[in-house]
């Protein structure tokens, strides 16, 4: 015997809080996706509150019904997220991987049919979608509120609970919809209790302590006053403005007993207040960047009950943070007393050789080993992960997600059944194969299996050596001194272009075959799969093709400025903004149908910025070597031989553009 899913199927049963209500109307949506039009009579989706554990679910079939069964809003949003997913097909990533839907007349559920969920390894956890740059340009059906309701539902799918609803203060304009869905909210931690920045709130005032004391805690309480009462992870701390240390603001803090002993006071003041207007608050302090420094100096001090957020440096390692050149790398595995959890990057934005559009480049089972630790280690209170504009990072965050269900994980199981999922099984061999490939790409910058470099290496890297070159020549790029201790900074370009060359070749190759792939998919009827490849692994295999060959075209074009060998400096630097031109393209070709636009505002790691240094390169190098009256390149290029060394008018034309030289020298020279 079985029952039938039908397009007459209602959601029905205990009156849901206006969170479930929101998953309802999900399970409503899926419904008509994926179910044909009909008046046959189908089972009803009963809601059924009854006594269970906190955030877990039981869904049967039930006098002619699929009724889930729940204790709490978790329990039935989950429950009826599981149904989308396991009924009607809808997996965690629809959105984001672009699942087309084939609707059937009536889906048929055996009698015997049930799911049952257990409590998760993790207990407060979810995305902190941060540097957003890419969400908050772009909107679903022209609709911003829709593009992060999407983001929530996805967290809600991965069975999460929890969110930092953006990188501004307290996450607006997105904080309300978070609440309204029944999240726990966590806080920015430069952002402690979701408090207004100091400088919105007193334009003009330096944000010192303890002048400006009072001007804080009265920030402290509006904030306590606005989200007590609701489901609030408070975080606690103190960055004076901004996300840097407060000491920046002030040099009376100089010792690290000092900066402990201030930041230990607040902590505990907040701490009071918070439990005063919210008693049994969840409170969180993070060890990041200064403040885990400061820990390991046994200089800050804390309430027992609130929970240690450890954070990893950005490339998935549990280790301090590299800030600016100094790069401790300082433990940050958590250590197994009292509440624990962690700051994890599934992208990162540091300047240097970070991920922000691309997925991470290290081997996602030494991730994954990492992650695993944590648990070991009693890092299971609260995770917060940075998912940051969800779609480039889907891949690492749906196996994060399975280990903060689990607390474990097989990661090619899990790996190859995502790419079934969404790409199809006839597809999983390669798919799954050009994602290992793409790790092995990666250039490795430094001795540690996390310094493999993302797509900010290719970009920030070669803009700091082009303003550093033009600044000062000779000296060494001091912003640079992480990557390479030079005594001046040709020794930097070299030892940069020495390392970077050789995946010129590698990434070449590899977007070669992704390409295959797609055309192998296309080739076996399979158009959806050829656009998710290109659309996934293709974006990112064509962000690095062009910006790792970009990037040694500007060390040959610096190297040549040495020479004084001005023309094939700007041939190179010529070079060098074509590919980032293509780099850029390689994002936004792939914007279609809903996407269109969303690649747009790449203003963090921003190619296209690249391609424009090297534009100004172009035009330093040219003002030297043919200024000040431009005409010598004009004759090299675009006169014929016998004549460009007859003057009897220097130039019968307007003088060529930048790119017009460029353009006859590729003509002359070519690639």
């Amino acid at each position: 015997m079985s029952i039938s899913i039908t397009a007459t199927t209602k959601v029905t049963g205990a009156m849901p809080s206006k969170a479930v209500a929101y998953a309802v109307e999900d399970i409503e949506r899926d419904l008509k996706a994926t179910v044909l039009p009909s008046e046959q009579q189908g089972a009803n989706i009963v809601l059924v509150e009854g006594p269970h554990n906190p955030e877990t679910y039981e869904v049967r079939v039930s006098d002619g019904n699929l009724e889930v069964h729940a204790g709490d809003d978790f329990g039935f949003i989950y429950g009826l997220y599981a149904v989308s997913r396991e009924v009607l097909g809808v997996k965690d990533f629809w959105f984001w991987n672009d699942q087309r839907f084939e609707p059937v007349p009536s889906i048929e559920i055996a009698d015997d049919f049930a799911l049952t969920s257990k409590p998760t390894a993790v207990k407060y956890k979810g995305f902190f979608i941060n540097d957003e740059v890419l969400l908050e340009d772009w909107k679903f059906d022209n609709d911003s509120d829709k593009t992060w309701r999407l983001a929530f539902e996805t967290v809600y799918r991965l069975g999460g609970n929890m969110v930092i609803p953006g990188s501004g203060q307290r996450g607006e304009p997105h904080l309300k919809l978070a609440q309204d869905m029944g999240f726990y909210i966590n806080q920015h931690h430069a952002c402690p209790l979701g408090a207004r920045m100091f400088a919105a709130a007193y334009p003009g005032v330096q944000p010192k302590w303890p002048e400006e004391e009072h001007r804080f805690e009265a920030l402290w309480r509006e904030a306590i006053e606005a989200q007590k009462g609701k489901r609030t992870v408070w975080t606690l701390g103190f960055r004076g403005q901004g996300d840097q240390p407060f000491w920046n603001f002030d040099p009376r803090y100089a010792t690290d007993e000092a900066r402990g002993k201030l930041l230990s006071e607040i902590i505990q003041r907040q701490y009071d207040m918070v439990q005063e207007a919210d008693p049994g608050a969840q409170c969180v302090i993070y060890l990041y960047g200064e403040a885990m420094e400061l820990y390991r100096a046994g200089v800050l001090t804390y309430p027992k009950q609130v929970a240690k957020i450890w954070a990893d440096n950005g490339f998935g390692r549990m280790v301090s943070r590299r800030q600016e050149n100094n790069n401790p790398r300082v433990p940050a595995m958590p250590t197994n007393d009292g509440d624990n959890g962690i700051y994890y990057h599934a992208s990162f934005y540091d300047l240097q050789a970070a991920n922000h559009t691309t997925d991470i480049t290290n081997d996602p089972r030494l991730v994954a080993k990492e992650l695993e630790d944590v648990i070991d280690n009693g890092g299971d209170d609260v995770w917060i992960v940075n998912a940051s504009n969800i779609k480039p990072h889907v891949y690492f965050l749906n196996f994060i997600a399975a280990i903060w269900r689990e607390g474990k994980i097989n990661f090619e199981k899990v790996a190859k059944q995502y790419i079934a999922d969404y790409y199809g099984e006839e597809n999983v061999d390669a798919v799954f194969n050009l994602y290992e490939e793409y790790w092995k790409a990666a250039v490795q910058y430094g001795p540690n299996w996390d310094d493999h470099a993302g797509e900010q290496y290719f970009n920030h890297v070669p803009r700091m050596l082009i303003t550093q070159w033009l600044r000062d020549k000779q000296a060494p790029a001091q912003d640079l001194r992480w990557m390479h201790d030079g005594k001046n900074l040709k020794e930097q370009i070299d030892f940069y272009r020495d390392l970077i060359a050789p995946a010129v070749d590698r990434y070449a190759d590899l977007a070669d075959k992704v390409e295959l792939a797609a055309i192998s998919a296309e080739l076996r009827g399979e158009e959806d799969a050829a656009e998710l490849i290109r659309d996934s692994i293709g974006v990112e295999v064509g962000i690095y093709e062009h910006s790792v060959a970009a990037s040694v075209h500007v060390c040959d074009a610096l190297l040549a400025g040495y020479d004084e060998d001005w023309q094939h400096a700007f041939y190179d630097a010529g070079l060098a903004a074509e590919e980032f031109t293509a780099g850029d393209h390689a994002m936004r070709d792939r914007e279609h149908g809903k996407w269109e636009g969303f690649w747009r505002n790449d203003c963090l790691t921003d190619i296209k910025q690249s391609a424009w240094v090297c534009e100004q390169l172009m035009g330093y190098l040219r003002c030297v070597g043919d200024g000040p009256h431009y005409f010598q390149w004009l004759r090299d290029f675009m006169y014929p031989a016998w004549e460009k060394d007859v003057f009897v008018i220097m130039n019968m034309e307007n003088h060529p553009t930048d790119r017009e030289i460029f353009a006859a020298m590729k003509a002359k020279w070519g690639k």
